[in-house]
């Protein structure tokens, strides 16, 4: 969570989430808004995507970065300032930022301030102003990020993996943060037009969590948002197809005067909608996340020494990211770290899950989820990710049998996707 919240208060043993109490309405632009009342909390918590992330740049990397930065930076009613010393007079909070796919949204108020954080919240989505002078500090901030990123080994290490495991053109090929030259040149136009064409109403989602009737959340969003103005739902970008390699690719930078090397270990993986997101994911947990990093923390650090942390993940969005396993390693031991996790991956593909770790997964999604949807923040970005992957209000009443009806066999076949004997592996370090 980007913010602490209070639990909600104890009453029946009823699920946070559940269609008959969660109110979904569709405004006539096309945003989407799902509200849950939390009595008693005293709170509102807000949590939303827009579909305007970095994987619209096409050629201008940063561009969707920064034009979400300076969205809290000025709007027609509110300056920076203004902005600033309202949200601290209230206790309250927003967040806005841009990632691969999506602008995240986020918010949080006392219910008394509700009206005015909501009315901000809508300004800074569809009215923005980009001043030059905020333009010029956040710019300068976000450039000297990246310029300091290139001495970074696990930035470089990421950095030179997708540009080896992507196609050229592909919205993975690059990091979303942006290249340090593109962010440099950006104006003020240059974020105008891009707010224009990807801040749509029909490309937004807002879930609403707090202690106010639902009737009256849903009369403050279409005041708020009703006039909202778009052109329709804007497609996904096209993707130059991402398969797993032929065999093993391999690259590497190298850094002078640093002192650990940062390897990534992976292939092009799955969408969140594709049918094998469920036992993918459960693989990726049992291979690299569970408890200390799932097995190849256990083997590759623990018993081996071979690395610093060693872990994986899966990026399963609207459209398909890298699974891929990260490490830091002693520079001496990049090849030895390498070939241990290619072993583990080798070793999970032809023996699958033992049964403790299938039930150890198994317990921990289940159970971190109701962990998750005890604070009215956690309840709100569940919602918002429900709607944005189309997972039916009925998702977490289906979710513990969902879980736990993938089998053995199934995420043994899920780890199947990540060869031993094709992928990619990219390595940042000093030189050897």
């Amino acid at each position: 969570m980007a913010w602490r919240d209070r639990p909600t208060p104890p009453g029946p043993r009823a699920l946070p989430i559940a269609p008959d109490a969660v109110t979904r309405i569709a405004l006539d632009n096309g945003l989407i808004a799902l509200i849950k009342e939390q009595p008693g909390s005293g709170l509102l918590a807000v949590h939303g995507y827009v579909t305007a992330g970095a994987m619209f740049d096409e050629t201008r990397s940063g561009l969707a970065r920064l034009t979400a930065a300076l969205l809290t930076r000025g709007t027609r009613s509110w300056s920076s300032r203004d902005i600033a010393e309202t949200l601290d007079g209230m206790g309250a909070a927003v967040g806005i930022s841009a990632g691969m796919e999506t602008v995240t949204v986020s918010a949080r108020a006392l219910r008394e301030d509700a009206a005015t954080v909501l009315a901000m919240l809508g300004e800074m989505l569809m009215a923005p102003t980009f001043p030059d002078d905020e333009l010029s500090n956040v710019r300068g901030e976000l450039v000297t990020g990246l310029r300091m990123a290139q001495q970074d080994t696990r930035y470089m290490a990421e950095r030179t993996f997708r540009a080896l495991a992507f196609p050229a053109g592909h919205p993975h090929a690059r990091i979303p943060d942006g290249e340090e030259a593109v962010v440099a040149s950006l104006r003020r136009d240059d974020l105008a037009a891009f707010h224009a064409v990807w801040y749509q109403p029909a490309a937004a989602i807002l879930a609403v969590v707090g202690d106010l009737p639902a009737q009256s959340t849903a009369a403050m969003i279409r005041r708020v948002f009703g006039d909202w103005g778009g052109t329709g739902p804007r497609p996904l970008p096209d993707t130059p197809p991402a398969a797993v390699p032929p065999s093993v690719l391999r690259a590497e930078v190298r850094l002078p005067g640093k002192v650990q090397s940062d390897v990534i270990v992976g292939v092009p993986g799955i969408t969140r909608r594709d049918a094998a997101y469920y036992p993918t994911m459960m693989a990726n947990l049992i291979l690299g996340q569970l408890g200390m990093m799932g097995r190849l923390g256990e083997r590759v650090r623990e018993q081996q020494g071979m690395a610093y942390y060693a872990y994986s993940d899966l990026r399963a969005g609207l459209i398909a990211g890298p699974w891929w396993v990260r490490a830091g390693i002693n520079p001496r031991n990049e090849a030895q770290a390498v070939a241990s996790i290619v072993e583990e991956i080798r070793r999970f593909r032809a023996e699958g899950p033992q049964q403790d770790e299938l039930a150890d997964a198994r317990e921990f999604l289940t159970g971190g989820l109701a962990l998750r949807l005890e604070t009215t923040a956690g309840i709100a970005q569940a919602l918002a990710e429900i709607e944005l992957f189309g997972l039916g209000l009925d998702f977490i009443e289906r979710y513990p049998a969902l879980i736990h009806a993938i089998s053995g066999d199934d995420i043994r076949r899920a780890a199947e996707r990540f060869p031993p004997t094709a992928y990619a592996v990219a390595t940042a370090g000093p030189p050897l």
